[in-house]
């Protein structure tokens, strides 16, 4: 067996054999000696012909012109280095960029959860005026009973508790708590790495202490200790027995109140009040539900199962009448709010593709018109079509190929540094990874943008006329039709820039508007901190408030401490919302009862957290719990429930209607009769984008029913909030070692965490805007230059003749200013169709802000003007002798 590198050796063995043959031919036809070997060669034809047309025929002659072509890119790449730098750092940019943004949406759409069953996994949730509330114990547990298209159903939650390992409670700590049945953990299918899971009974009072940790928890507090079954630890300062460990399975984003710097620790038993499960509770709602279907079951299939459900609930139940139900996958849980956002940033991404891939077909087609004579030489020397597109196409490939190399190599240290760094409130981004799919993409990206700025100059190479290109005596002019080509490139290029930088101006600006915007209470030195006193050991409504007036007494004595305030509401954010009814006012139906974000806080809560009263009275310390209830409302809910009339001393009782609920979510079967008897001034209530809501404040020691262990703690002082963390956390172990101070921060970090999505996409579009310009600014250089070099015979004509120098520089610039001028028109145009999509994530601004596309066009031309300032200012500088001697 011969190899096919041995192949040539054996063809010049050949035709060596060949020729002498044929000269012993010559001689024998009496041909002198001398004169035999010339004659042999003119009658046995051309060899090199000869080699072409053998190779021709064999089966990899296309891999040695591949390889021939692969080592043409590599010397051109090596003449040319500073071109081939520019290409490769454009598409690594454009390539990176794109993989990084990819990453993301892989990790938040695309990929599959980490679950046995993921495409049977679905989330349930009920709904109230079609908006999502969350589902009651009660209802799942009919839900599960009647339901003929799931395998599992089980409701879940999690709570915020004090968890120590110690047999005194000693270290408490507050950690995230789940709260969940046995078939949670069997429909995600998550099985124990030690012990076992909840059975039954252990989800009913009296026998639910016992516990579940998870495996992070088990590493960092036990160190993997073996012996861990039957060991106690302390939540909320009463035992539990771990009975098993289970893997960190189930993902952050699953939680609703989840926070990167506190991951869930630990499970216990589904029982989140004594009476969870009974019909007091139906209305209760705020819980997670999630379902397994069964083998065969459509998503379709189970939401009209469980919409007949609702339907036949509804009927039974008050608390349910009202309240519908959806079934969506549980992979549209993972996405979330993201979804608006990696929308707009895929659009982004994409449009600095394209705008890279036109200023790279530009810069490819003025090197190529450079490169006219040595392609006209090639086709004159019997080189094809195909071999001239090949060559051109296997440039561009090459340097797309590292293009995209570079870029997968930028986009790893970009997820890399989003996943070390805090992701906020986007616990997706913990997953970020190049996998297989990142990297798939980004290659046929990079394929893709090859082919896009490769294919128009291999085939302006392929239709060059040789004898034309000969004749031009080494010229590189490129024709009218090749130079309008060029200019369309930059000006497709200046369209797409602008669509970008009016994205990424709207977005800061609401960035800037949602955090310098009047939120209707002071910020600045405030500081708000968690803390959770135990039922153990403080079981009635007033042993809390005796325990909140000792915390504040011996606070308002700290240092620089100017108020405090102990509530169970803060702004910006109220999400309690409580039925209530006007006196005098009957209602007759359930879908005519009123709300209001509701709350409970102590005396000292409008003075702290910096909110003034516009009528009436704020509450004092002689408002206690022997005297008539009060309240205050703000004043949105004057103007929507008294509009043109006095709301003081009007009665409210704060509760459902008792001839329409026996219970609801938060009072249950109790209500509770207050005065208003001051108006507070509008606070942001319902989160940095919504206007203030009705709000009522009552004080939770007027209101026991309602005193619950979770509070939260507002301190003003003169110092910065983190100089004076210390010293609250000293005064609340003086008073009770077991109680930690958990979450604490200032209230500008608070607002930080609600902006983080703005933030984020913020800082990515400022990013993709910058780089888009930076790519159109060099569009235009590089074609402005180009066009500067080409018609340098004819500047110099007009130099000799008398041209001013201002002329020259403005018959340039001019040029310029034509190509961006149309750019802006075109991209004003795509700018008034795409932004639309940008509303939902838009704050007080519109998406056809005028001001900042005025802006965007105006910056737009001021780095058109500075890219041609420099090809001008050399076109002015033109020595006319020396331009006309080009030729």
């Amino acid at each position: 067996m011969r190899w096919p590198w041995k192949w040539d050796a054996d063809l010049e063995r050949e035709l060596a054999a060949d020729l002498e043959l044929e000269e012993e031919e010559q001689r024998e036809r009496g041909v002198p000696a001398e004169e035999a070997h010339y004659a042999a060669k003119r009658a046995f034809g051309n060899p090199t012909l000869i080699r072409e047309q053998t190779r021709e025929v064999w089966s990899w002659v296309w891999l040695e012109r591949c390889w021939r072509d692969l080592r043409c890119a590599l010397r051109q790449m090596r003449k040319s280095p500073g071109f081939a730098a520019v290409v490769v750092l454009v598409l690594a940019l454009a390539i990176g960029a794109n993989a990084s943004v990819f990453s993301v949406l892989n990790a938040v759409v695309l990929r599959p959860l980490k679950f046995p069953h993921a495409d049977r996994l679905v989330e349930i949730t009920s709904l109230k005026d079609q908006k999502p509330v969350g589902t009651s114990p009660p209802d799942v547990k009919d839900f599960a009973a009647q339901s003929r298209t799931f395998e599992k159903i089980a409701v879940y939650d999690e709570w915020r508790k004090n968890v120590s390992t110690s047999a005194n409670g000693g270290d408490a700590e507050e950690m995230l708590v789940g709260l969940a049945p046995r078939e949670l953990f069997e429909a995600l299918g998550v099985q124990p790495l030690l012990g076992r899971l909840f059975t039954a009974e252990e989800g009913l009072a009296g026998r639910n202490h016992v516990a579940v940790i998870t495996e992070s928890f088990w590493r960092t507090r036990y160190q993997r200790d073996a012996k861990i079954l039957g060991r106690t630890l302390t939540i909320n300062d009463q035992p539990y027995t771990i009975i098993g460990v289970v893997p960190d399975a189930i993902p952050g984003w699953m939680s609703a109140s989840y926070n990167q710097q506190r991951g869930l620790a630990l499970w216990e038993p589904f029982l989140p009040a004594p009476d969870a499960w009974s019909e007091a509770s139906r209305s209760g709602r705020g819980f997670g539900t999630i379902g397994l279907l069964r083998r065969g079951a459509s998503l379709a299939e189970a939401q009209a199962d469980l919409t007949q459900i609702a339907a036949n609930l509804a009927a039974s139940y008050p608390a349910d009448q009202g309240v519908g139900v959806e079934v969506m996958p549980l992979a549209n849980l993972r996405s979330g709010d993201l979804k608006p956002l990696l929308s707009l940033l895929m659009g982004a991404v994409a449009l600095i593709l394209l705008i890279a891939c036109s200023n790279l077909a530009a810069l490819l087609l003025a090197r190529n018109s450079a490169r006219h004579r040595e392609f006209a030489l090639r086709k004159a020397l019997g080189a094809g079509r195909a071999a001239l597109v090949r060559q051109v196409l296997t440039e561009a490939l090459v340097l797309s190929a590292t293009g995209s190399g570079l870029g997968l190599g930028m986009a790893w240290g970009t997820t890399l540094a989003l996943r070390r760094s805090d992701p906020g409130h986007l616990p997706q981004l913990l997953d970020l990874t190049l996998d297989w799919r990142v990297v798939a993409f980004a290659l046929a990206a990079g394929l893709g943008t090859c082919l896009f700025f490769g294919v128009t100059p291999a085939l302006a190479s392929a239709r060059l006329h040789a004898a034309d290109a000969l004749k031009d005596g080494g010229r590189s002019s490129s024709g009218r039709a090749r130079q309008g080509f060029r200019k369309m490139l930059v000006t497709a290029q200046i369209a797409l820039s602008l669509m970008l930088l009016v994205g990424a101006g709207l977005v800061i600006q609401t960035l800037e508007r949602l955090q310098h915007q009047d939120l209707g209470f002071g910020i600045d030195h405030l500081m708000h901190a968690q803390l959770y006193l135990p039922p153990a050991r403080y079981s009635t409504p007033k042993a809390i408030t005796a325990f909140c007036d000792l915390l504040t007494a011996r606070l308002r004595a700290v240092p620089g401490v100017r108020a405090v305030s102990v509530t169970e509401v803060y702004p910006p954010s109220d999400r309690w919302r409580e039925m209530f009814s006007v006196e005098g006012r009957r209602v007759a139906r359930i879908e005519d009862i009123p709300s209001t974000a509701f709350g409970v806080v102590d005396a000292d809560y409008l003075r702290t957290a910096g909110i003034t009263v516009v009528q009436g009275r704020d509450f004092s310390a002689s408002d206690g719990e022997r005297t008539l209830p009060v309240a205050i409302v703000n004043q949105a809910f004057a103007k929507k429930f008294f509009p043109g009339q006095n709301p003081l001393e009007r009665r409210i009782e704060v509760g459902a209607p008792a001839n329409l609920l026996a219970a609801d979510e938060w009072m249950g079967t109790q209500r509770v009769t207050v005065t208003i008897v001051g108006v507070m001034r509008d606070n942001l209530d319902q989160g940095l984008a919504l206007p203030a809501a009705p709000q009522l404040l009552g004080l939770f020691r007027q209101m026991p029913m309602v005193n619950s262990g979770f509070k939260d703690l507002l301190v003003r002082s003169d110092l910065a909030p983190a100089a004076l963390q210390h010293s609250i956390e000293r005064q609340l172990r003086m008073l009770d070692p077991g109680i930690p101070l958990s979450e604490a921060a200032s209230m500008s970090e608070r607002l930080g965490d609600l902006t983080a999505v703005q933030r984020f996409t913020s800082v990515i579009l400022a990013c993709f805007a910058g780089l888009g310009l930076m790519l159109a600014a060099m569009g235009i250089y590089g074609v402005i230059a180009y066009l500067v070099a080409q018609r340098t015979q004819e500047i110099g004509i007009r130099l000799a003749l008398g041209a001013p120098r201002g002329a020259v520089v403005w018959l340039v610039s001019s040029q310029g200013l034509r190509m961006t001028l149309a750019g802006v028109a075109v991209g004003l145009a795509g700018t008034a169709l795409a932004t639309r999509s940008l509303t939902s994530l838009l704050y007080g601004i519109s998406a056809l802000d005028p001001r900042t596309l005025a802006l965007a066009s105006m910056a737009l031309l001021g780095i058109a003007l500075a890219a041609c300032a420099l090809p001008a200012r050399r076109a002015s500088r033109i020595d006319p002798m020396q331009a006309l001697r080009i030729e």
